[in-house]
């Protein structure tokens, strides 16, 4: 696998832009504003991507934020992306809208197939696809090392478009919003989350529950890293 580091804004050079793209833009900047009343979202300078086949983006999942930071990260670095999204954010109405008109793709056990064909057909046409592997918020009760267990979804997904996976760990999401609450924090700069992100990796072989516990190892190192530096600038 060929790969280079890029810089804030540089994905398009890699990337092919998609029909989502400028209102997934405007989405962006909607988000960093949101984000900048009570959360600071840190990116580190670069962030390492194939030359030779599409990416995908895969990050864990710890709280509604989760969404904000994915866009928050993707634009940053110029990623406009398909993300995977669980299909009962579809079902109300004002969520609905939004996540269609960032080309966010619907999954459920129901539609795993058609969903995994958008996404294949995506990765093949040159755009980026984002997922989150543990399919679900992951309560800090369920995690083990900072994560909950991934879906063999994104593995089929990259074997089938020969893609690779670059993971992303964020930490202190569920912090800037507590899962099971209506609302993220507010108050100015109340909350800090850490995005981390790791080297691409592919796959060789078909054996997709292994392929994806590699990639999940991969995202709880990032995230461990992250609440680390969180805890020491906390303490």
């Amino acid at each position: 696998m060929h790969t280079r580091p890029i810089g804030p804004g540089a994905g398009h050079t890699l990337i092919e832009r998609n029909e989502f793209d400028r209102f997934f833009n405007v989405s962006v900047r909607v988000s960093k504003v949101l984000a900048a009343t009570s959360t600071r979202v840190e990116l580190p300078p670069t962030v390492t991507l194939p030359t030779d086949r599409p990416v995908v983006i895969a990050a864990n999942h710890s709280s509604l934020f989760d969404l904000v930071a994915s866009l928050i990260t993707l634009g940053h670095y110029g990623l406009p992306a398909r993300i995977g999204v669980n299909e009962r954010f579809f079902a109300n109405p004002v969520s609905g809208w939004f996540l269609r008109g960032i080309g966010c793709v619907p999954f459920s056990r129901d539609n795993r197939q058609r969903a995994e064909d958008t996404m294949v057909a995506a990765l093949e046409r040159g755009e980026a696809c984002a997922l989150m592997p543990e399919g679900k918020i992951v309560r800090p009760a369920d995690q083990i090392a900072g994560v909950g267990p991934g879906r063999p979804g994104l593995s089929r997904i990259v074997r089938r478009a020969n893609a690779a996976v670059v993971p992303v760990g964020f930490a202190g999401s569920d912090d800037a919003w507590i899962p099971g609450t209506s609302l993220p924090k507010l108050g100015r700069r109340s909350s800090r989350v850490i995005a981390s992100i790791g080297e691409p990796i592919g796959f060789d072989t078909d054996d997709h529950d292994a392929n994806v516990r590699e990639v999940m190892t991969a995202i709880s190192g990032l995230v461990l890293d992250g609440r680390d530096r969180l805890s020491r600038a906390s303490g």
